[in-house]
């Protein structure tokens, strides 16, 4: 996908979200986080989830070792930059966990594509599972520069024709999560697919996408870890 189909489906996500505001485009780049994972193909036929399982898509610990993302830096003078890259000791657990760091204005968002967009064809089938689920921490540099919480919202890429999910707003699932301690978001699969989602296709999932957007500068780091699909 083009940095311009990025700034394009970015401007859906908050607008869904509630915010407004004009955003920066996304600047797609390799942040390595080990070799290429094996790929699931789109379509092939799944066995139903049986209730209570669950499958780890990335963690830090050795699932998704494939993945690479992409962050996004304004080049203009006091505009925003964010960076996103796997770092050690800040999951939940000590162990290496997503980092996304965001300073200044605009748009501040990541995406994590959890094949490293290796095969071209790559892809988790969801349709077995009810959720997606991962934990987040929020930190900030003070309050004033916190991400608003109602602004921050996750949006899933697939591989097979490259149509966007839904945006699901954080807040909705995870009540007072910007507070700096580890929350679960246990998101029904169903909201992504629903409205503006209803192209994408969940049997070819392959990228989390996470961003705020603010008016005014912020400073910040969101942890993420332990991203999985569930069967409730």
């Amino acid at each position: 996908m083009t940095p311009k189909s990025y700034a394009h489906a970015w401007l859906a996500v908050l607008a869904s979200v509630g915010t407004a505001g004009c955003l920066c485009p996304p600047c797609p780049g390799a942040v390595a986080a080990g070799p290429t994972a094996a790929a699931a193909a789109p379509g092939a036929a799944a066995a139903p989830a049986a209730s209570g399982s669950r499958l780890v898509l990335w963690d830090g610990d050795g699932a998704g070792s494939g993945a690479q993302g992409w962050d996004a830096c304004d080049q203009k003078p006091g505009a925003g930059c964010s960076k996103v890259g796997a770092a050690p000791g800040v999951g939940t657990n000590g162990s290496t966990g997503l980092r996304l760091h965001g300073e200044g204005p605009g748009f501040l968002g990541m995406g994590w594509n959890l094949f490293g967009w290796y095969p071209e064809n790559a892809g988790y089938d969801m349709t077995p599972y009810s959720h997606l689920t991962f934990q987040i921490r929020v930190e900030a540099k003070s309050p004033e520069t916190a991400p608003e919480p109602g602004s921050i919202g996750v949006l899933l890429g697939c591989s097979k024709n490259k149509k966007d999910s839904a945006t699901a707003p954080v807040e909705k699932y995870a009540k007072g999560f910007g507070d700096g301690k580890w929350h679960k978001v246990e998101i029904p699969i169903s909201a992504f697919t629903k409205g503006p989602g209803a192209g994408f296709d969940a049997q070819s999932f392959w990228e989390f996408r996470l961003a705020t957007w603010s008016g005014s500068p912020r400073h910040f780091d969101i942890y993420l870890d332990d991203i999985a699909l569930e069967k409730q």
